[in-house]
């Protein structure tokens, strides 16, 4: 297989970063704890992960390029994740033992990834 031969995901672009929050943690807990890539492209900040929707149709599994695009740097290692009292999103530098509070890891790169389509 060469580099010609793999083709880029489907993308799924998501509506917000608390959307986008919603989904990883939700699917955290069925699969596989999720973490979130993160890189600039054409001066925006994207946040997202790879993923495969397993069982599309007749095929193996269809990838997904699920993110989100803002003008917000990361400003810790880590989003939070509250659902209550009211839901909210924000980055913090570190894990802390919060009830109701969940945590998904930002992972930066150096660019983005040669199989994305953006």
């Amino acid at each position: 297989m060469t580099r010609e031969d793999i083709r880029p995901p489907v993308n799924l672009r998501i509506a917000s970063m608390i959307d986008l929050a919603r989904m990883l943690v939700s699917w955290s807990q069925r699969d596989r704890p999720a973490s979130m890539l993160h890189f600039e492209h054409k001066g925006k900040h994207i946040y997202g992960t790879l993923i495969s929707n397993h069982g599309y149709y007749e095929m193996y599994g269809l990838p997904l390029w699920v993110y989100v695009e803002t003008d917000e740097a990361p400003s810790g290692n880590f989003l939070a994740y509250r659902s209550r009292p009211k839901e909210e999103v924000k980055f913090v530098d570190s894990v802390e033992a919060e009830p109701m509070v969940l945590h998904l890891p930002i992972v930066n790169l150096a660019h983005m990834p040669e199989i994305l389509d953006l």
